[in-house]
């Protein structure tokens, strides 16, 4: 009997835990649908069309030997920053 007992109640903590988990899922979901619209709202505006372009230049540069020295002098000095 007591054990019965227990075993229901057991049986509800895991039954309620386990919505929980459903609707922290589903937060998580929300959450990241949202993400992805605001990140396409932003690559759509302005800035994020310039910040876009900028990287595509970048990008097509990256073997220019001023780039890799800049890049490895920036790199130099953030390492030397927090070693």
């Amino acid at each position: 009997m007591l054990i019965d007992q227990l075993l229901i109640e057991q049986r509800l903590k895991v039954a309620d835990l386990a919505e929980q988990g459903r609707q922290q899922q589903k937060l998580l979901q929300a959450e990241n649908w949202l993400l992805g619209q605001r990140a396409k709202s932003f690559i759509g505006s302005a800035p994020g069309l310039m910040l876009s372009f900028s990287a595509g230049c970048l990008f097509q540069l990256r073997h220019n030997s001023a780039v890799k020295l800049l890049r490895s002098a920036v790199g130099f000095r953030w390492v030397a920053q927090w070693f």
